[in-house]
């Protein structure tokens, strides 16, 4: 069993991890598997996201999204509106590949994002401040939503971060009401999944009568 599952099944996660993998221009060598499909219906990030927890491959260029803010988010498209922490401005980006992480071996990936719900999200940050002896900062609501919040901050900062999420991607029912995200960078998800797997049931209280 890969650590991705792992982690599925200790937060008894509903839907698959997703990977993250972005490709450039200058990434010439990098064969792309088939099993990564293009995208043939212009759609929000987030619904793409959405899809990879299902298991879908998805293989993602400018142009393919319904979405402003995450062509600007995710540097396909330039804007000096967003705050610069919350957008990927590398140049040169080409592909992002969306994809099931439990479900395929990929060793060089970028982040990973899971979708919790308040349990969880209390389960990883406990993980987070044993790990590393401080408290979890998060940046929400600058540019709200699965582009911003837990894809761009995350890689770009290099750090773990949760997402409310955006209206729409509620509106449309892309998430239920409880759902959140959480992005975690590849440099710290295998301390991380370690942590949270090893995370020891709390103890039972007895109740007592007056």
């Amino acid at each position: 069993m890969n650590k991705f599952e792992s982690i599925r099944l200790k937060l008894n996660l509903e839907f698959n991890p997703i990977g993250i993998r972005l490709i450039y221009e200058h990434d010439k060598d990098i064969k792309i598997d088939p099993i990564f499909k293009d995208i043939n219906k212009h759609e929000g990030y987030c619904e793409y996201v959405k899809r990879a927890s299902h298991g879908e491959f998805l293989k993602i260029k400018k142009g393919d999204f319904s979405c402003k803010i995450a062509n600007m988010a995710l540097g396909f498209q330039e804007s000096d509106n967003l705050e610069l922490t919350m957008k990927l401005d590398i140049k040169g980006l080409k592909y992002i590949l969306l994809f099931p992480i439990n479900k395929y071996k990929l060793e060089d990936y970028d982040s990973i994002i899971l979708i919790l719900n308040p349990r969880n999200c209390m389960n990883i940050i406990r993980a987070y401040v044993r790990l590393y002896h401080k408290p979890l900062k998060i940046t929400c609501g600058a540019i709200n939503g699965a582009c911003s919040e837990v894809t761009a901050y995350v890689i770009k900062r290099n750090e773990v971060n949760f997402s409310f999420l955006c209206p729409n991607s509620r509106e449309n029912g892309t998430f239920d009401d409880c759902d959140l995200l959480c992005g975690i960078p590849a440099q710290l998800a295998d301390d991380m999944i370690n942590e949270i797997i090893n995370i020891p049931k709390p103890l039972k209280l007895k109740a007592h009568m007056y």
